[in-house]
């Protein structure tokens, strides 16, 4: 609800004039080239070490992500023929926010301390969303393929610095001082709010209406197919409690927030990508409610 508000606020600034969507768009870039890395960076050096049984989720995780891509890449063609649309809808109907909705869920439900393995998930399945959502927009820009530019932009998409940055400062062990924690604690602070005000603000009416089959077989897909094959695969395999919540959090999430400013670069379809986000997000709250009350007695 909180993030819905800071939806309704950026809204209700755009529909008032008070902020234009060029403003939003600027916050856009901001969020993408500062906040997510910040908060990315910060996130992975807090995790803790992973046990074995930790592995398991992971792995499933990871391997959940690839496999989804890659079944989306063969079958999507044949129904999306333009490829910018194409590449939106495949990354909004599979890539999760885990950065932000998962671990603010996992935190309001378990309490700080008791979600390492959640925040340990989310930073690798995070790892892994980014390069397939990456991959999946540099196919798709129409045209012919340029590897040597897709492989430039993977080396230097912000978010897989940060990542890169984030688990070469734990390996070494460093531990960063005040003067420099501080600075990127507050900048991982701001994505949530500007994040969700910036997708508020260009939201658009008009344009919901005229992609709305295809926001809703991103919702369908995102919201329901996806966590419910992800979910009956884990409870197969025997995962329970903490485990099994993990990976509910990791592929129920909404469209993550970052396939907005992503698609906007990659000169994606940015519209949809932005509602995709926006309406996932919305819907997203009676959907994980459903799945954790289905679902209560094996968490």
């Amino acid at each position: 609800m909180p993030l819905l508000l800071m939806m309704a606020a950026g809204l209700l600034l755009n529909r008032t004039k008070l902020v234009s969507k060029d403003v939003f768009l600027v916050i856009n870039r901001i969020v993408y080239y500062v906040g997510l890395p910040c908060l990315i960076f910060r996130n992975l050096l807090n995790e803790r070490d992973a046990s074995s049984a930790d592995w398991q989720v992971i792995l499933l995780s990871i391997g959940g992500i690839v496999v989804l891509f890659l079944l989306a890449w063969l079958i999507t063609p044949r129904f999306i023929k333009d490829p910018k649309r194409r590449g939106a809808i495949i990354q909004a109907s599979l890539r999760s926010n885990d950065s932000i909705f998962s671990l603010t869920v996992a935190a309001s439900m378990l309490g700080d301390g008791n979600f390492g393995l959640t925040i340990f998930t989310a930073a690798l399945s995070a790892t892994a969303f980014n390069l397939m959502a990456i991959s999946t927009l540099e196919l798709n820009r129409g045209g012919k393929v340029n590897f040597l530019s897709f492989l430039g932009h993977i080396a230097t998409n912000p978010i897989i610095l940060s990542v890169i940055a984030g688990y070469l400062v734990r390996l070494l062990g460093w531990t960063l001082p005040t003067v420099l924690q501080k600075p990127i604690d507050n900048f991982a602070a701001m994505v949530a709010p500007l994040g969700f005000l910036m997708l508020g603000g260009i939201l658009s009416g008009k344009s919901v209406r005229e992609n709305r089959k295809a926001l809703l077989g991103i919702a369908l897909t995102k919201l329901v197919l996806v966590p419910l094959v992800m979910m009956g695969i884990a409870i197969a395999i025997g995962f329970r409690g903490l485990r099994l919540l993990t990976v509910l959090l990791i592929f129920a999430a909404p469209t993550a927030m970052a396939s907005y400013p992503l698609a906007t670069a990659l000169d994606s379809d940015s519209e949809l990508a932005g509602e995709a986000v926006a309406v996932t997000t919305a819907c997203s709250l009676p959907t994980v409610f459903l799945f954790l009350t289905v679902f209560g007695g094996l968490l």
